[in-house]
């Protein structure tokens, strides 16, 4: 992995339980199954399927919505 001076910090859980923590500049790959928290202010660019990560975001906003 490659670390710049950036601040973002996201923390990862996996279904199985496991963490992860992942930094600016970090290069990393998620699998299906997982949660993600976000530790600072962070920006970030993220590549997905656009079918599977579009029911995932309709999904989100519809918790938010309530």
């Amino acid at each position: 992995m490659r670390r710049t001076g950036a601040t973002c910090e996201l923390h990862v859980t996996f279904a199985d339980g496991t963490q992860e923590t992942v930094h600016g500049g970090d290069l990393f790959h998620w699998p299906p199954g997982h949660t993600v928290r976000a530790g600072a202010d962070s920006e970030v660019v993220l590549f997905s399927p656009q079918h599977e990560h579009g029911a995932v975001i309709d999904h989100m906003l519809a918790k938010m919505q309530g």
